[in-house]
């Protein structure tokens, strides 16, 4: 059989490694919002008429809702909008439309695993930029910005990072831009983990300055729909003419596409828990300090990163020993297994969390 030589080598994949939690274990491994999503989707739920599953999906809801939704922060027209998947379908569409054989991708490393798996297996070069693991993985856009040249085809960035939960700042995100504006680059915005800052926080508020930005956004995130497999791509008009000769005209399915705009209809829920998330994370940062420490990290954002001063130590199965479950930083290139990513679970079930990180930090 022939197949493309990229689809040979095994690939690192959390969603398919990381094990599933025991009924007894707490599940703190992918990232989804612990506290669901918003009251009003279950209300559209039971309003929705079964019939419309006979036909193709054809509602423009989400794209309307999605323009009202960004409305006091960014002019956007719903042909600035392409409705995907969830958001890794959007990058699988992008990586499409922007791959050419040895093109060259810059972007920070750790981070989302899917974009630099598959940017290679579309024969495209990822070169990653290494955050500075001993100022606690930080990001530093200096960094990047000197990597960005002549030869670069596409900047990746996720904003916030996953694995850490750190979020550059618009202004870092502006001087990327820049760089690659002058060289003709497209710079993704990987917003997945977005909905949980403000909205005037996200660089959709700097989609109306740049040409050369292409934001990507899910519902899986900040409003609890991972189930739900409902995300979008904004960007320039000519940019989203050649993504729809590749893309299914019938991404979202009808039910997604009702269900996604009734929830951008609640515009408080997304980001309503940042102030538990924070509560949590500086919880954990008190209770690490001799074997494990945090990486750095905005906060609000429900994922972050734990490093074990043992490189030996292996920190997932550590901790689910304690009966908490994380994924892997063996996940996440260059990580290896002494770290994992952790989203903070419910505020009521913080306690088991707080008693197994304190237990493995003491070792």
């Amino acid at each position: 059989m022939k197949i493309r030589n990229e689809l040979l080598s095994q690939v690192r994949s959390y969603a398919g490694h990381t094990p599933h939690a025991a009924a007894d274990t707490l599940d703190c491994s992918l990232g989804v919002n612990p506290y669901g999503f918003p009251p009003v989707v279950r209300e559209a739920f039971s309003a929705f008429d079964p019939e419309r599953f006979y036909h193709y999906p054809h509602s423009d809801a989400p794209r309307n809702a999605i323009v009202a939704y960004w409305a006091d922060y960014a002019f956007i027209e719903p042909e600035n909008i392409v409705l995907t998947d969830g958001s890794v379908s959007a990058l699988y569409l992008l990586c499409n439309i922007l791959a050419k054989k040895g093109a060259e991708v810059v972007g920070f490393l750790p981070s989302f695993t899917d974009m630099v798996e598959y940017s290679r297996m579309m024969a495209m070069r990822y070169v990653g930029i290494p955050a500075r693991r001993e100022e606690g993985w930080r990001m530093e856009v200096s960094d990047l910005v000197d990597a960005i040249s002549a030869d670069t085809s596409l900047v990746y960035i996720d904003r916030p990072n996953n694995p850490t939960g750190q979020a550059l700042s618009l202004a870092d995100i502006s001087r990327v831009l820049d760089k690659c504006e002058e060289l003709g680059v497209y710079t993704i915005v990987d917003e997945a983990y977005g909905d949980f800052l403000p909205r005037e926080e996200s660089a959709v508020t700097l989609g109306p300055k740049y040409k050369n930005i292409i934001i990507v956004r899910t519902f899986s995130k900040g409003f609890g729909l991972a189930g739900l497999r409902a995300g979008y791509i904004i960007t320039g008009q000519e940019l989203i003419r050649y993504i729809s000769k590749v893309s299914n005209p019938y991404m979202m399915s009808e039910l997604s596409r009702e269900l996604a705009a009734a929830a951008l209809s609640d515009r408080s829920y997304a980001d309503s828990h940042g102030a538990d998330f924070a509560a949590m994370k500086q919880a954990l940062r008190d209770v690490c300090g001799r074997n494990l420490t945090m990486a750095v990290t905005d906060d609000r954002v429900p994922i972050c990163l734990l490093q074990h001063r043992d490189p030996r130590a292996d920190l997932q199965e550590l901790l689910m020993a304690q009966g908490v479950l994380t994924c892997s930083g063996g996940e996440f290139e260059p990580l290896d297994r002494s770290s994992v990513r952790l989203r903070v679970p419910r505020a009521e079930e913080m306690e088991k969390l707080l008693a197994a990180v304190a237990h493995v930090n003491k070792g």
